[in-house]
């Protein structure tokens, strides 16, 4: 993903996440969120070792980033953003968002949207100074049932854009466990990869 100040000016969605595997929930809901934000790049930002999971052992990186290549034929607008991995970023949004900036990807070349659940909106006071990424970026959240944004402080939720589009929520952790067949839970490439490399046994 790179921005040139020759191009022409576009809206860049950044979807982050530990896509361990990533599924056909990932693919819906970023489908859905470009359509509804008008966006011209959807970014998958998979996760080196997000803060909240240090707890759980994730599949090596670099075999979820190679997972994410194969959803990129399945829509021209989907792109793979590495820069938490090539700039050994701890993992905090708003660090992610201002190494974004310093890479280029500034508001007179590009506009930004970063997409959240509302369950994560609803714990965002205890992110990496929340007002700040508030403050960097323009923050559109997907709806999850059971995680009300009308909920969250008034001092987030009138600074984020709510969408129609919800977070499309298929169990990873089932997936992983072999409790969903993979035909219909993962893209046929990303099953294929799964095989392939005896994932998740």
């Amino acid at each position: 993903m790179r921005v040139s100040p020759e191009g022409p000016y576009r809206r860049i969605g950044l979807f982050g996440g530990t896509f361990d595997p990533p599924h056909w929930g990932h693919v819906k809901t970023a489908r859905g969120a470009a359509d509804e934000l008008a966006l011209d790049e959807l970014a998958f930002l998979p996760a080196v070792q997000p803060p909240h999971k240090r707890h759980r052992r994730l599949t090596p990186f670099a075999l979820r980033r190679q997972m994410l290549e194969c959803l990129l034929p399945l829509d021209p607008r989907f792109r793979l953003c590495l820069v938490e991995a090539e700039r050994s970023l701890p993992g905090t949004t708003l660090e992610t968002v201002e190494a974004l900036r310093r890479q280029g990807f500034t508001e007179d070349r590009c506009h930004l949207v970063w997409l959240m659940g509302s369950d994560s909106l609803l714990e965002l006071e205890s992110w990496h100074r929340p007002d700040d990424l508030l403050e960097s970026i323009e923050v559109a959240v997907l709806p999850r049932p059971g995680y009300p944004p009308e909920q969250a402080p008034e001092r987030f939720r009138s600074r984020v854009r709510l969408l129609a589009t919800p977070l499309v929520d298929l169990a990873a952790q089932d997936i992983r466990a072999g409790r969903i067949p993979l035909e219909e839970a993962v893209p046929p490439p990303v099953a294929r990869f799964i095989r392939q490399h005896r994932l998740y046994r």
